[in-house]
């Protein structure tokens, strides 16, 4: 896979005022095992090839949602804020910033008006505050954030296996910076948008649905984090409910079959979005949307 650039946005038009916009927040390397947890090596380096330091490539990629109502930024990034030996076990690409993209596609950060997260793990709400003089504040100062309760009492409680991919200090400082919106389970956050609670990465991961006049977008966040995950069994080592993973993937895969929906990526390096199609041996696979645009979808 090609990894994403940071350069001319990749957008979409829904229909009635809704266009969505791929925004790259971040670019790194995380092992391979992690990411495809009990799959062989030998099956996932075909579709994801590591480094010599068994590291895949991994966007780090915001959704920007605009409707006639709002302008909403779909989870943060990683961030620029690394020392040094975490820039080297990331391989972080010093390149990419959100704001930059942000810029790329005409948008300020005081232009955005809800950040919706899916889930608070740093490589998804890091970008989320941002150093100014050595003092960390928040990037959108006046925007409303938007989470699923029990993720943030989680987060701040450090309720994970991977504790770590909570930074408690960021989310202290956060938590008392903006002002909050709670999700509780499923249902609309603005007209055209609506989350639905997705158990498996973490108890309280949300997926995000943007619906316009035309079209139907599905951006799953980490329960289907590459199009290499669609495959059933293919589940990260990170996940804390893997089974739910392996039951609410392919639920909402079929899902977006059937209806025709657009499924946006968080974590592939190569493409933002794809649709989907039924496959005998692997359940599912990603079709590039300018091959499929007006194809039927259907299981």
């Amino acid at each position: 896979m090609k990894p994403a650039s940071a350069g001319a946005a990749t957008s979409l038009d829904l229909g009635g005022d809704v266009v969505v916009t791929a925004i790259l927040g971040g670019h790194m390397r995380l092992d391979g095992g992690a990411m495809f947890g009990v799959v062989p090596k030998p099956l996932w380096t075909r579709v994801s090839p590591p480094d010599g330091r068994n590291r895949i490539a991994s966007a780090c990629r915001c959704l920007l949602i605009r409707t006639a109502q709002a302008t909403v930024l779909v989870d943060t990034g990683c961030g620029d804020r690394f020392d040094a030996r975490n820039r080297d076990i990331f391989a972080v690409d010093a390149a990419v910033s959100l704001e930059a993209s942000l810029a790329v596609a005409g948008v300020s950060l005081t232009d955005i008006t809800h950040v919706l997260f899916t889930h608070l793990h740093f490589d998804h709400s890091a970008g989320a505050l941002r150093d100014v003089a050595g003092e960390l504040v928040p990037t959108f100062p006046d925007a409303v954030h938007i989470v699923q309760q029990g993720e943030v009492e989680d987060a701040l409680a450090g309720r994970s296996i991977m504790r770590s991919s909570y930074v408690a200090k960021d989310l202290d400082i956060l938590a008392g910076a903006v002002r909050w919106a709670w999700t509780d389970g499923d249902g609309p956050i603005l007209p055209g948008i609506r989350v639905q609670r997705t158990k498996g990465h973490t108890e309280h991961h949300q997926s995000i649905f943007v619906e316009g006049e035309r079209q139907t977008l599905v951006f799953p966040g980490d329960l289907t984090p590459t199009r290499a995950h669609l495959r059933p069994y293919w589940i990260m080592a990170y996940d804390m409910f893997p089974y739910d993973t392996f039951l609410r993937k392919q639920e909402l895969a079929q899902q977006a079959c059937e209806c025709g929906w657009i499924v946006a990526w968080d974590h592939d390096p190569g493409v933002p979005w794809s649709r989907l199609a039924a496959a005998e041996r692997t359940g599912f696979v990603a079709i590039d949307i300018d091959a499929a645009v007006d194809a039927a979808c259907k299981p």
